[in-house]
């Protein structure tokens, strides 16, 4: 269970000690029994009796409290405590405001544990806990390295130790919800960056108990008991792996919920033991359920932070808004770190799939053996008529659809939207007649057809974005409302929740216009905005190469996919590889790849495609190969030290045309304010989150190559604006050099 431990009375001592010492004189035998605020309380083995003495050891003023034959056992440290909480000198050093206790955490507290004080990160962390007391709403751009998570952890806790003097004492004692879009970074959250900050609050005494947090997440996380008990008890031993078999053994009475405890199984064996949707309300077991009992103990209202991911934190939201079940405890204060991913889960989340497996599979839980009475002929003719339809338009119409695609999106639009709706609507009439002939006993068919008429109803509805998509071989439907910003601005910020977004990319060059206009906000009043640029020196550790001689990109130029490959490979000797090349098609990529392969690249050549992430791995041992990326080593993925010393940029990423922003194009009407809203945003901000793979640390130093003329040219200064301050170039020359002045001989070998 991801959680930590609560914790009555405060011994963390060490410090107080160590600061009362340089103000006052202390006994041989005098040591610390426990702290709270800025006093400790002392105990001195006199070899008859113990002695009792209470001090502020900021100040170093004392009092005597009295003596015991016997030393104090933990039980009476209580008494002891409001005893001393009476005293003038108690609780007297710390501020009492919010922003001045952020500030004496940072500038004191922190300090004293060596970290550095970064004067923008305290100001971040004063407008977080603001906007908190506001229950406002804030935008946060701020680049990497100036600790944006530290910032809003300090707030959220100077919120609850302080806030109640600026709000409903009530909503203090609810907790505040963390979303990542990463599993790595909620971890880190829980695991690392709560304890460390508690433990030395704890030292300094301004808390007296260990800030708790807990992670949440989807069912299918968890064990469902009776699940697990049903396939051990299916299992052969003598097929079985035996190491597995005792794993899943063991795990029967181990009354463990999540199954990130139960080590040592398959993904196949996970599938057949976790919780399921629609099974926990009818389970004969749910009284005596591990996953029950969990969530109750998860829900409890003794956390400080409950720690999600984005689909999770949304669902929640979604479910509220339907008055539903919550996922979560009441709350007050929503932090999304990692908030440039926020409407894209929203999209998917609210985006329905249609699939010709999906009808046929409900379509065989229903499908009559025999025609023996009226109903059941019927619904043959129901189940065969829409089988038919299914079959035209799935193997037929949208096949024409994506036989007919060019560009490198997706996304496919209708090709023949009309026939398509017409198919849709035999198919949905199809439907609303089937669910009337299932018998009532199969109440569970009934609402999954009444799911699947809905589905139809948003694919045939003119509020909505239609288009088609390939899965592998399979096709499917997808359609998602046109007014999806707006509905995601309802949904996500109401008035009695502070929600604050924070991320390296949420505006371009410090405006936020694009990111107001995808959150459906741009006209709410309570936005707060706060923009802060990097604290590393991009000047003196960074060179930008642009090139001015290239010809315009045009993938499907076989002279200019050669230049291009040329190019990768002269400036990549140009810094001995250690080299990340980004793409934005993966078409392009492999043609480059089969260009640089026959020219024999003088450093291991690696090429990600879909779905072979272990090449992510073989690369990272190489020490100085050059690896050919796209689509999600845009973003997320650190590559820190001499391992990626040059990034390559080969197009500017604009978005590629899809339905969605087609629409977005027509709703607009002019293609100038298009490109200005809509399309150079989201081109730079992509750009950014490329840039930024190049430099994750202080040290880093690095080479960014972008090989688009364009960033020459027409979106020079919108290039330029959108990345960090640094020194620019259009000679490779420049390149070697700098490579040579930065970097260590061992980099060389």
């Amino acid at each position: 269970m991801e959680e930590i431990r609560m914790s009555k009375i405060n011994r963390h001592t060490e410090y107080a000690l160590e600061q009362l010492s340089t103000k006052v004189k202390l006994e041989e035998r005098e040591i610390g029994i426990f702290i709270s605020r800025d006093c400790i309380v002392t105990e001195t083995y006199t070899g008859k009796t113990y002695k009792y003495r209470a001090y502020n050891y900021i100040t170093g003023e004392t009092k005597y409290i009295g003596y015991k034959k016997e030393a104090i056992g933990s039980k009476e440290y209580e008494d002891l405590l409001t005893k001393i909480a009476d005293y003038k000198f108690y609780n007297i050093s710390y501020p009492e405001s919010g922003e001045k206790l952020i500030e004496y955490i940072f500038n004191k507290v922190f300090e004293n544990f060596g970290f550095n004080k970064r004067h923008e990160q305290i100001e971040l962390s004063k407008h977080m806990y603001i906007v908190m007391t506001q229950k406002a709403i804030s935008l946060s751009d701020v680049a990497v390295g100036l600790g944006k998570t530290h910032a809003y952890l300090v707030a959220a806790i100077a919120y609850q130790i302080c806030g109640y003097r600026e709000v409903e004492a009530e909503t203090i004692t609810h907790p505040i919800i963390i979303s990542t879009s990463s599993k790595r970074l909620q971890n880190a959250i829980v695991r690392d960056y709560l304890p460390e900050i508690s433990n030395m609050l704890m030292a300094h005494g301004i808390i007296d108990e260990e800030i708790t947090a807990v992670i949440r997440k989807g069912r299918s996380n968890y064990i469902c008991d009776l699940r697990l008990r049903n396939y051990v008890n299916c299992l052969d031993p003598q097929k079985k792996n035996s190491r597995e078999y005792e794993v899943l053994k063991k795990a029967l009475d181990s009354n463990h919920a999540d199954l990130e405890n139960i080590v040592g199984i398959s993904r196949y064996d996970r599938q057949r033991i976790n919780v399921i949707a629609g099974h926990c309300s009818s389970c004969p077991k749910g009284k005596t359920c591990s996953y029950i009992r969990y969530l109750k103990i998860l829900n409890a209202p003794h956390y400080n932070f409950q720690v999600t991911n984005h689909n999770y934190m949304i669902a929640d939201i979604l479910k509220r808004s339907r008055e539903e079940k919550s996922l979560l405890p009441r709350h007050h204060i929503v932090i999304c770190d990692e908030a440039h991913k926020l409407i894209e889960v929203y999209s998917d989340m609210q985006t329905v799939v249609l699939s010709k497996y999906k009808i046929f599979s409900l379509i065989k839980r229903i499908k009559p053996q025999s025609e023996n009475n009226k109903r059941f002929k019927k619904m043959n003719q129901l189940c065969n008529s829409i089988i038919e339809n299914t079959q035209h338009l799935f193997n037929e119409d949208l096949h024409i659809t994506v036989e007919n695609h060019q560009d490198e999106s997706t996304k496919y639009g209708l090709q023949d939207s009309t026939l398509l709706l017409r198919q849709f609507s035999r198919i949905k009439k199809n439907l609303q007649q089937l669910v009337l002939t299932v018998p009532d006993y199969n109440r569970k068919e009934q609402i999954a057809f009444e799911k699947l008429g809905d589905i139809v109803d948003c694919i045939l509805s003119e509020d909505s974005i239609r288009w088609v998509e390939m899965e592998q071989t399979r096709v499917l439907i997808k359609a998602i409302p046109k007014k999806i910003h707006q509905m995601l601005g309802q949904d996500i910020f109401k008035e009695d929740v502070a929600v604050l977004l924070t991320s390296g990319t949420l505006s371009v060059g410090g405006d936020f216009s694009y990111t107001k206009s995808m959150l459906g906000i741009e006209h709410i009043k309570r936005v707060n905005e706060m923009y802060k640029v990097s604290p590393f020196n991009y000047y003196q550790n960074t060179l930008l190469y642009q090139a001015n001689d290239l010809p315009y990109p045009n993938p499907n130029d076989g002279q200019y996919i050669k230049a291009i490959a040329d190019r990768i490979l002269t400036l990549t000797q140009a810094s001995y590889g250690h080299a990340l090349v980004l793409f934005t098609s993966y078409e392009m990529m492999s043609k480059v790849y089969g260009l640089l392969k026959n020219e024999q690249v003088p450093f291991p050549l690696f090429i990600l495609s879909k779905g072979k992430n272990s090449v992510l791995q073989t690369y990272r041992k190489s020490k100085n190969g050059v690896l050919l990326a796209c689509g999600g080593m845009w973003e997320g993925v650190n590559l820190t030290g001499d391992l990626l010393s040059h990034l390559i940029i080969v197009k500017l990423p604009f978005p590629v045309p899809d339905p969605i922003t087609e629409y977005k194009k027509e709703e607009l009407d002019e293609d100038d304010l298009f490109k200005e809203e809509i399309l150079i945003p989201q081109m730079l901000t992509k750009l950014k989150q490329g840039y930024g793979r190049a430099v994750r640390t202080e040290t880093d130093t690095a080479v960014i190559s972008i090989l688009d003329i364009r960033a020459n040219g027409r979106y020079k200064d919108a290039v330029r604006k959108a990345l960090p301050n640094c020194r620019v170039t259009h000679n490779i020359k420049e390149i070697t050099s700098f490579i040579q002045v930065k970097k260590s001989p061992e980099y060389f070998l």
